[in-house]
């Protein structure tokens, strides 16, 4: 089992009620309970993932559309087993 070292963040509370609204959306959609953790994972993985900013850097780069599709197929793969692994890993 990983030892994982914990530490404090100071948030405003303006910030923590979003975070709490997260962690109830995440809660209800998995009927199980989220922390903060979770949550803030939850943000970090969805904020590395935007389609649209990888269709605008590949324009013009002469990147055939096709490889375009494989890699953003890679992609999504990556990211899903990237969320089962974080669902085993504080849902189990």
């Amino acid at each position: 089992m990983e030892t994982m070292k914990m530490t404090t963040i100071t948030v405003s509370e303006k910030t923590q009620r979003e975070l709490l609204r997260v962690a109830a959306e995440l809660q209800a959609h998995r009927g199980e309970k989220v922390g903060y953790e979770e949550a803030i994972e939850h943000l970090l993985l969805k904020s590395k993932r935007n389609p649209e900013l990888l269709r605008k850097a590949m324009v013009g780069s002469g990147i055939p559309i096709e490889e375009f599709r494989k890699v953003r197929r890679e992609g999504r793969a990556e990211d899903k087993k990237h969320e089962e692994y974080l669902e085993r890993r504080y849902l189990s």
